[in-house]
Parts: structure tokens; C-alpha cells; sequence
């Protein structure tokens, strides 16, 4: 669009007008970054374009369904943007209800989201994620001698084949036209995108696979607000700690909200489809339960034909009524079938790109994919509760609860990187807030 504007302008339609100024925009930025891509790029060698190509297909074609639109391809890195819609004309400021209009903070200019740019943003990242852990896909198309170095090199990371970090910012931009008639780029100058850039990076930091601002929280359906867990709170400034005091910044200085969605896509490949209807001994179910966790995906790609499906298309496995059909001589017999059923079940989804757009609908949160992923964490209902009361612990200077509390998620939950970070912090300074901790991390 951009480009197509600066050639409308100009006296021929096939020559571009540079003189053109930019315009201000308000988007949803999401910036993505691929784990790892150095040991790839030397794994790969030329084989790196197909790889590259590969994720840039599956990232692409998601959001562009989802209403998304391309922008940069950055090596290791894919900036995408969502348009904002402008202020309703026949509705006054003070008078727009809540449901109708979500807002930034006071200090900054209100962005609207009408048509769930953000819902459809963050389900973006969401199927993206679950594609990733196609593992076939990405390698199905390289020589043999390329794809067992990656593989080999690979092999000791947990998790899927590839991986990628996810920034999700809202904010102000002007778009435009870069560079001269021999080379072109369409792009947003902003700092809206450096934020994007930085809330992907920090995903490393608190050990998540995506960051969202406030300024992007704030404009997802209040139903989704709920289901995203707030991981920290940040004091940004331009100006080096040691000049300003740190009351002084919070009265000055901008603040920043952090949360994540938590999901556990492994649970996709490695339950049966009927979990909710099976009742198989919980001897069988505990002895196969890290063989299920250590298999590996297959996939074979298709394009999508109906856009409104979900980006997996399963076949559901063998119902309960079917497995208590067979009869067992042993209790390894019962294991074994039930392993059968699992793996069949995981070798036939299939990863389908969508070759369109997806009409949104707020029932896809409950479709059972999207429950089965975060079963895990909503199951016994402390995991958001007591992480919630450890943060607000840590930022009240109270370290010895909050401990506990992130330690209580850790003994029941596992590798949960936000637990990991704030144990990590307060072991680094004894237990004891410093003197300065005012209850904001400082960039």
C-alpha cells in the first residue's frame, strides 16, 4: 500500500514519488526473533534459505490471516504490524464506554482496537507457536547431509526444531517510503517498533516465549486481559541511574507493564485427544507419560482449504469405548496400547497453512486446542493466584513470602521462567531489598 501510494502520486504510474512525506499511523507491532539462528547459519550454510524461508512461511501466513501484515524480514527476524482504527467520530472522549473504546495510560494518546486487532495479534502468535513444533516441516525440503547436521546440532536443546521469541507492542508510527528509484523499503519509523524489539529480547530474560506491553494489554477483549499473567513492572529512562534519584523516576519517568500468555504446547502431542473421557489406570498413564513428551513431531505440509479451520488439523485418536474393546493380558499390554493409540493419534496431525484470511470469533479461545494448552495451568487454580501474590510480595519489599511463593510454583509447576527471575534477584542480593528498591525494575 505504501508503495503503491508513492507511485499514484507521482506523474507516471511507473515511476516513484520520493518527495512524499510519511504518515502517522497507530499499530500493533509484533516482533519475532528466531532462537539459536547463529548455530543454524553455520550448520546450514546455504541450506539457511530454505530453513529461513520456511518460518518466514508459517509467521507470514498466520498473521496475514489474522488481519497482519508483513513488514520487515530482518535475517533471524520478522517485524509484523496490525493497523488501529481512529477515534469514533459521533462518541465524545469523556463519554466513550469502556466496552466499546480500550485506552494506553493517561499520558499518551488513546488507541482504539474495534475489531480485536489485538485478540487477533496475540492468537497469532499462539498458532505460530504451535506450528513450530512441526518439526518435520521445517527440514522436509533440505538435502540429507544438511538436515542431519541441524538435527545433530540441535538435538541436545529441549524442545521443538525451532524456536522463536515474540514482542507485542501498541503504539504511534509514521509509515512510509525509504531509500531511492534503484531500492525501496515500506517501513515505520517509530518507537513503538524499538519496544517490540525490546519486550522480544526480554523474553529471554524472564524465560517466556512472548512479552506483551501494557499499551498492548490494555486493547485485548477483556476475557483475554484475564487470561495473560502480568510478569513485571519496569521504570524506563534515558538517563543513567546514578543522575536521578529513583522516587524522583517514578514520578518522571515512564512506566511499563509486562505480561505473557502461558501455554504448554507439548500438551498437544502428548495426550490423547479423549483425555477428558478416558479413564485409563494412572500406573499405565504415569509409565508412559515421559515417553509421550519426548516424541517427535511430524508434518506434512498442505494448503489450507477451508481458512476457517485451525491451523492444526487433527484426526481425532481411538475413543475410550473403542480402547476397553480390546482385551489385556497384563498391565504392559494396556501400556503399550494406549502408547500405540498416542502415536498414532500424534503422527497424524498435520500442519495446514492458511492460504487466506480466518474470520475471527471470540469462541476460538474455547476450542479444545486452546483449552488443552493451558489445562496445565488453570487445572488446580494456584499458579496464576499464587505467582500473583509472590509479585506483589516482591514489589511490597516482603522477599521472604515472595520466595516462597515462587518457590511453591517451581516444586508444583516446574521450569516457570518469572519464578526463576525473581528467586534469581533476590538471591543475588541476599534476601534483602537494597535500599533503593522501590518496586520497579530500571532500564
Amino acid at each position: 500500500e505504501i508503495i503503491r501510494n508513492n507511485l499514484e502520486k507521482g506523474r507516471r504510474k511507473d515511476v516513484l514519488f520520493l518527495n512524499k512525506q510519511g504518515s502517522a499511523v497507530s499499530c500493533i507491532f509484533l516482533f519475532c526473533d528466531i532462537r539459536g539462528f547463529t548455530d543454524v547459519t553455520e550448520t546450514l550454510q546455504e541450506e539457511v534459505f530454505v530453513f529461513t524461508n520456511k518460518i518466514a512461511a508459517v509467521v507470514h501466513s498466520i498473521c496475514n490471516s489474522y488481519g497482519g501484515a508483513a513488514n520487515k524480514n530482518i535475517g533471524d527476524a520478522f517485524l509484523l504490524s496490525w493497523l488501529l482504527d481512529e477515534p469514533p467520530e459521533d462518541i465524545e472522549d469523556e463519554t466513550v464506554d469502556d466496552s466499546f473504546k480500550k485506552t494506553l495510560d493517561d499520558k499518551t494518546e488513546r488507541l482504539f482496537a474495534l475489531n480485536n486487532q489485538a485478540d487477533k495479534a496475540l492468537l497469532s502468535v499462539i498458532k505460530i507457536s504451535i506450528a513450530l513444533h512441526f518439526d518435520d516441516y521445517f527440514v522436509e525440503n533440505m538435502n540429507g547431509e544438511a538436515r542431519n547436521r541441524l538435527l545433530a546440532k540441535m538435538s541436545k536443546r529441549k524442545g521443538p526444531l525451532v524456536q522463536m521469541g515474540f514482542g507485542l507492542h501498541a503504539g504511534k508510527a509514521v509509515q512510509g517510503a525509504i531509500g531511492s528509484q534503484r531500492k525501496l523499503d515500506a517501513t515505520y519509523i517509530s518507537e513503538s517498533v524499538e519496544r517490540a524489539e525490546f519486550l522480544e529480547s526480554n523474553t529471554k530474560t524472564y524465560g517466556v516465549p512472548v512479552l506483551m506491553s501494557d499499551a498492548f494489554y490494555n486493547l485485548l477483549d477483556p476475557s483475554n486481559r484475564y487470561r495473560c499473567r502480568k510478569v513485571d513492572q519496569l521504570l524506563l529512562s534515558e538517563q543513567e541511574e546514578s543522575t536521578i534519584d529513583a522516587h524522583d523516576l517514578i514520578d518522571s519517568g515512564e512506566k511499563m507493564e509486562l505480561y505473557t500468555y502461558d501455554m504448554d504446547i507439548d500438551a498437544l502431542f502428548s495426550t490423547p485427544d479423549n483425555e477428558d473421557d478416558a479413564s485409563v489406570g494412572s500406573e499405565a498413564d504415569m509409565s508412559i507419560r515421559g515417553r509421550r513428551r519426548s516424541m517427535r513431531r511430524s508434518s506434512k505440509a498442505q494448503p489450507q482449504q477451508n481458512t476457517e479451520n485451525s491451523v492444526i488439523n487433527k484426526r481425532r485418536s481411538l475413543t475410550h469405548k473403542g480402547v476397553e474393546s480390546f482385551r489385556f493380558d497384563s498391565s504392559a499390554d494396556l501400556v503399550k496400547s494406549v502408547e500405540d493409540t498416542i502415536e498414532k493419534s500424534v503422527r497424524q496431525r498435520r500442519l495446514v497453512l492458511p492460504t487466506g484470511m480466518n474470520r475471527y470469533s471470540d469462541r476460538v479461545w474455547l476450542d479444545p486446542d486452546m483449552k488443552r494448552i493451558r489445562r496445565v495451568f488453570v487445572s488446580n487454580g494456584i499458579f496464576f493466584s499464587k505467582f500473583d501474590d509472590g509479585l506483589k510480595s516482591y514489589y511490597a519489599r516482603d522477599w521472604s513470602h515472595a520466595k516462597s511463593c515462587f518457590e511453591l510454583i517451581l516444586s508444583k509447576f516446574g521450569n516457570d521462567g518469572p519464578s526463576k527471575y525473581f528467586l534469581g534477584c533476590i538471591e543475588e542480593h541476599g534476601g534483602v531489598p537494597p535500599r533503593d528498591f522501590i518496586g520497579y525494575g530500571r532500564v
